[in-house]
């Protein structure tokens, strides 16, 4: 009976060590890829690129992001101390700001008085749970794959000139 004891004291030690490494401080999720699919085979099954500060569906390097609260940050370990951020880049017109922009991640903010970087939620998507949670910005439009595989969010139901929609999934990725 002792052994069994001793061996549940380590094992109920043990679990804070286990789950330790699941979340870092700041971060409302682990770390995750996102993956588009899209009617339209350019962008069917990509993962969200990073190039330079564009978020890309043809070229750049995967990119690894977590949300902070909400907030959807790159995870750039080798620049840990700053924080890389995405935000739907609205542009500025003489009647405010447009409906669409493209995604861009960049270190630190935007001086672009329209851009918008709060409000990324992740749903999860009860009809086939292997596909992860469906990235949202906004709880309202959607984003789309567009030439040159940049990636554009819009806040209304029109699709962005030379883009077709796309649905940005999470993939788990290591911390």
């Amino acid at each position: 009976m002792l052994a069994f004891v001793n061996t549940c004291a380590a094992f109920i030690l043990l679990i804070p060590a286990v789950f330790a490494g699941a979340l870092v401080p700041r971060r409302s999720t682990p770390n995750f890829y996102l993956v588009a699919t899209s009617t339209s085979a350019d962008y069917h099954l990509k993962y969200l690129r990073v190039n330079q500060y564009d978020g890309s569906l043809t070229t750049g390097t995967a990119g690894k992001f977590y949300l902070d609260g909400v907030r959807l940050r790159q995870d750039k370990p080798s620049d840990p101390n700053t924080p890389w951020v995405a935000y739907i880049d609205f542009s500025l017109t003489g009647t405010g700001c447009t409906t669409d922009g493209p995604l861009k991640i960049v270190p630190g903010s935007s001086s672009n008085k329209c851009a918008q970087s709060v409000d990324f939620h992740i749903a999860s998507y009860d009809q086939n749970a292997q596909l992860g949670a469906k990235l949202d910005f906004n709880w309202k439009g959607g984003f789309y794959g567009c030439t040159n595989g940049v990636v554009k969010y819009s806040s209304t139901s029109s699709t962005p000139a030379g883009c077709t929609a796309i649905t940005l999934w999470t993939v788990p990725a290591n911390v």
